[in-house]
C-alpha cells in the first residue's frame, strides 16, 4: 500500500512541477509582450525627438566645397589622386617626420595624414601616441628624442626630433606648401580642442591646408562651434565588439544610420574614414547621400589598391606608397 502511495505522491509532484513550469513560461511571455509593446513606441518616440532636436543643434558643413575638393586633389590627378599617406607613409620613411613628407612630395603625392597629441605641458605635437608617450612628458623631454632611429631605414635619414604644430607649419610654408594635411587627433579633450582652435586662428595658412580628423563626434562639434570654417572628418571605428551584435543586420543598420543621419549632420563633417573590412558600394553611397566623402583604411597591398581604385573608385589611407599599382607596373 505504501508503494502505491509513494508512486502517487511522485506523480503529483511531477504534475505540479509541470504546471509551475508552464506558468513561468507564460509569465515570461506576457512580460516580454508587455515590454515590447511599451518599448517600441517609446523607442520610436525617442528617436523622433532626437531627430527633431538634431535639426536645431546641427552645424553646417564647411560651405566652401571647392576648397575641400582642392585639398583632396581632383580625379584628374590620377593615379596620384587615390592614396593618402598614413603618417606620411610611415613604412617608407620615419613616421610623422619632415623627411617622410618630403619623400611623399618627391614621389608626387601631396595628401598626408599626421598624428597629433597633447604633451603634459599643453603643447600639441606631431607624434604617434603608440610610440611616444606625449601625455606623460613635457615638450622639452620629447624633443630630445630622435624619431628616425627606430625606423628600419632610419640610418638613411638625418636625426629629427618631435615637431610641434608651429614647427610643422614653418616647414610646410618653406618646403611643402602644396601638402594637404589630415591631422588626426588622438587626445580629444577640451584642452586639445581649445589649443588647436587658438593655433588655427593665429595661423590661417595652416587652417586652409588642413582637415582635422577625430574619432570623437563631441570633439569635432566643439571645434567647429569655435571655428566653423575648419574642415573636419570622422574616424569611424566599430564599437559593436560582441559577435552577436555584429551578426545582426538590424542592429548594425541602426548603428550606421545613427552615425550617418544624425551624428554626421549635427557635427558637420565633410569626410569619414571607414574600415576597409566594413565598406562596400552601398555603404559608400549612403555616406555620399548625406554629403560626406568616404575614405577607407588601411589599404597596403597592390591588389587591394587596384580594387579600391577601379571597382570602388574611392580614396584610401595607406602606410606605403611603394606598393602603388602604377609604380609596380612601371618598375
Amino acid at each position: 500500500m505504501s508503494y502505491w502511495r509513494c508512486l502517487w505522491v511522485a506523480v503529483k509532484m511531477i504534475y505540479q512541477l509541470l504546471c509551475c513550469s508552464v506558468s513561468l513560461l507564460l509569465f515570461c511571455f506576457n512580460l516580454l509582450w508587455l515590454l515590447c509593446n511599451l518599448a517600441i513606441p517609446w523607442c520610436t518616440l525617442t528617436l523622433l525627438l532626437v531627430c527633431i532636436a538634431s535639426k536645431f543643434v546641427k552645424l553646417q558643413r564647411s560651405p566652401n566645397e571647392k576648397r575641400l575638393l582642392s585639398l583632396l586633389s581632383s580625379p584628374e590627378d590620377r593615379p596620384n589622386y587615390w592614396p593618402i599617406a598614413n603618417r606620411a607613409a610611415g613604412y617608407d620613411a620615419p613616421e610623422n617626420s619632415k623627411a617622410a613628407i618630403k619623400k611623399c612630395l618627391t614621389r608626387g603625392y601631396r595628401n598626408v595624414l599626421l598624428d597629433a597629441c597633447l604633451t603634459s605641458c599643453g603643447e600639441i605635437v606631431v607624434a604617434n601616441p603608440k610610440r611616444v608617450n606625449a601625455a606623460q612628458q613635457p615638450l622639452a623631454e620629447l624633443q630630445k628624442l630622435n624619431i628616425t632611429e627606430h625606423h628600419p631605414m632610419g640610418s638613411q635619414y638625418e636625426a629629427e626630433s618631435v615637431a610641434t604644430l608651429g614647427q610643422l607649419n614653418e616647414f610646410l610654408e618653406e618646403e611643402a606648401a602644396q601638402v594637404t594635411v589630415f591631422l588626426r587627433l588622438h587626445d580629444n579633450s577640451a584642452r586639445t580642442v581649445d589649443q588647436l582652435h587658438k593655433f588655427m586662428v593665429a595661423n590661417e595658412n595652416f587652417t586652409l591646408r588642413t582637415i582635422v580628423i577625430s574619432r570623437s563626434p563631441l570633439a569635432i562639434y566643439q571645434l567647429r562651434k569655435l571655428h566653423p570654417e575648419i574642415i573636419c572628418g570622422l574616424w569611424h571605428e566599430t564599437y559593436l565588439s560582441l559577435a552577436i551584435l555584429k551578426s545582426s543586420t538590424l542592429i548594425t543598420s541602426i548603428y550606421g544610420a545613427i552615425f550617418r543621419n544624425i551624428i554626421a549632420p549635427v557635427i558637420g563633417i565633410s569626410v569619414v574614414f571607414l574600415s576597409k573590412d566594413e565598406f562596400n558600394l552601398h555603404i559608400g553611397d549612403l555616406w555620399r547621400n548625406v554629403g560626406v566623402r568616404p575614405i577607407v583604411y588601411m589599404v597596403n597591398s597592390p591588389n587591394e589598391k587596384r580594387y579600391f581604385q577601379r571597382t570602388m573608385k574611392i580614396q584610401y589611407l595607406t602606410d606605403s606608397l611603394r606598393s602603388e599599382p602604377h609604380l609596380l607596373m612601371n618598375a
